[in-house]
């Protein structure tokens, strides 16, 4: 008879590259507070000239008025605000070996928190019903949204804006037309390194049309705007539709930047379970994450080019 098999620890665990994490901006903060949720003054428009008759012009067309124009505002100033929320990882472990119990812990955390974090900031769904079903969209800002949403407790902070489509007459296009299109957008509004949001199975259509590029392990599109490969992204539409066969909805944002809290483990008294005489272990992170100006979206089709 063979003698009893050997336990051996398990394969490393490698995070994708590309994904959301890796594209947001991570500013310092001296307090936690930012866990209650966050606001901000975002400060987004574009620039006029101005006409100043003691400077020559040279070229055709009629003369300007003589004077100089009146400067006017041209940065609109929005109060903005995030809400936070929480990927965790939940399951069940023997009392033996419990000294490891944290560790691994926060080891099975880290294999679920991508996934988690992408999904919610796509969706604005966080959490689960009892049942298991679907929990409630409380992750603001989030990326598929087909209405403005003001603080209910103040409404004169947005916490989320509409995404704008940003394909003439909201038809779906190919990947080439679309990032373009996407892109324009985005140029017209933020006027600098924006970020890109596509499924994994988006992926390989960037690839075949040539539409991104690895630089120093970021992904990038040819004018610089930073790429995000969410492997939680469902490629939903901004009403909360699935995409259909062949196709999926990308989004275009300003910048994006968050928050990280570190990881918390339930107490051991608290999630023993005496009736199984097994721990129920608990990990969880806290998040929350913002972006500026824009918020655009188009539906592309998928496929290489013929």
């Amino acid at each position: 008879m063979a003698g009893p098999r050997l336990v051996v620890e398990g394969p490393s665990f490698t995070t994708l590259p590309y994904g959301l994490w890796d594209a947001v901006q991570k500013p310092t903060a001296d307090t936690n507070h930012w866990q209650n949720g966050i606001t901000w003054v975002e400060r987004c428009g574009n620039g006029d000239t101005l006409y100043d008759e003691c400077i020559a012009v040279t070229g055709t067309g009629g003369a300007p008025a003589s004077g100089q124009a009146a400067l006017s505002q041209n940065i609109t100033q929005t109060n903005r605000g995030a809400t936070s929320f929480a990927c965790y990882a939940e399951f069940d472990c023997s009392p033996v070996g419990l000294p490891d119990a944290a560790s691994i812990a926060e080891t099975a955390l880290d294999k679920v928190a991508a996934y988690q974090l992408e999904k919610a900031f796509w969706t604005g769904v966080a959490g689960k019903t009892t049942s298991g079903g679907v929990g409630q969209t409380t992750v603001f800002p989030h990326l598929a949204a087909s209405a403005t949403l003001l603080d209910p407790g103040n409404s004169t902070i947005v916490l989320q804006p509409t995404a704008s489509q940003a394909a003439s007459g909201g038809a779906t296009t190919d990947v080439a037309d679309g990032l373009g299109q996407l892109q324009g957008a985005l140029a017209s509004c933020y006027h600098g390194a924006g970020v890109i949001h596509i499924p994994t199975t988006a992926l390989p259509t960037f690839i075949a049309w040539d539409m991104v590029e690895d630089r120093d392990g970021g992904l990038y599109t040819h004018t610089g705007n930073r790429v995000v490969v969410g492997q939680g992204y469902p490629g939903t539409s901004p009403a909360g539709a699935a995409p259909a066969a062949g196709t999926t909805w990308i989004y275009g944002t300003g910048a994006v930047f968050g928050y990280q809290a570190s990881v918390n483990i339930g107490s051991l008294v608290e999630l023993f379970d005496r009736t199984e005489n097994t721990y129920h272990m608990v990990a969880e992170r806290v998040y929350v994450l913002g972006f500026e100006c824009c918020l655009f979206a188009t539906q592309i089709q998928l496929g290489v080019p013929t």
